[in-house]
């Protein structure tokens, strides 16, 4: 499964940045877009950053993921957290989270970092909107962001190589046109030159889906888009938008 071993070097390696910087785009969201309480649910939350981040600025939140090793780290950084709200990990799948979680129990609801890339048919992505719009009380907020085709065709590396002490990362990428999906086959290397490496693998495989697929499924859950934006900015997507985030609310 991924995540098994990538999960104890995925923050050092570098993917915290984006959690930060979607921590600061969701404060700037949230001022246009607001909503009544502060209970957040974050699907696909990985090792915790986001929903960390969310509760020590005063929100209650759920980290929901179906990765046992990374909410082993998340669980890990909240132990030693002094946080202003709470925040509790729960191992779920985004697609079926009444499995899990009450209804009607959160003001926002939010997956980032292209995790809905991952659900790779229009069916996946249709019953992770069914779980929002079931998690969210009326006039809720969901904020959820989407690699686009042009990025992972054209702007996604064929080959990237990350050296840092402890670790060392490959990763290889390429997009299939007629499938929508770019798969990237990761291998990692954990240890250091004294006592040798451990070597994993691990295959990621995102789908890509125009802007009309998605609307189209958000507002068949009875979630009604309010904005469209090409991500860390407030403009709408373009034809070189590498990602785009999308404002929907509970009707």
């Amino acid at each position: 499964m991924i995540y098994d071993t990538y999960a104890t070097v995925y923050d050092g390696s570098g993917q915290v940045r984006f959690a930060l910087l979607i921590a600061q785009y969701l404060r700037e969201i949230l001022q246009r877009h607001p909503v009544a309480g502060q209970r957040a649910l974050d699907l696909a939350c990985g090792t915790g950053t986001l929903a960390l981040l969310l509760a020590d600025e005063g929100w209650n939140v759920t980290g929901l993921d179906v990765s046992v090793a990374m909410l082993a780290q998340a669980r890990a950084k909240a132990m030693y957290a002094n946080l202003a709200g709470q925040v509790d990990f729960v191992e779920g799948d985004m697609r079926m989270v009444e499995q899990v979680v009450a209804a009607a129990a959160y003001d926002l609801v939010t997956c980032t970092y292209d995790s809905l890339n991952y659900l790779r048919t229009e069916a996946d992505l249709a019953a992770c909107f069914h779980s929002v719009a079931y998690a969210l009380v009326p006039n809720g907020l969901f904020v959820g962001d989407m690699n686009t085709r042009h990025f992972l065709e054209h702007d996604w590396g064929v080959c990237d190589v990350q050296e840092q002490t402890g670790y060392v990362q490959v990763a290889r990428s390429h997009f299939d046109p007629l499938s929508h999906t770019s798969t990237m086959l990761l291998t990692g290397f954990v240890g250091n030159d004294a006592v040798g490496y451990e070597r994993f693998d691990e295959i990621h495989v995102e789908r890509v889906y125009a802007i009309e697929t998605v609307d189209t499924l958000l507002t068949q859950t009875g979630l009604q888009v309010e904005a469209i934006y090409d991500c860390f900015t407030f403009n709408p997507p373009g034809a070189t938008t590498q990602r785009i985030a999308w404002i929907a609310r509970r009707s």
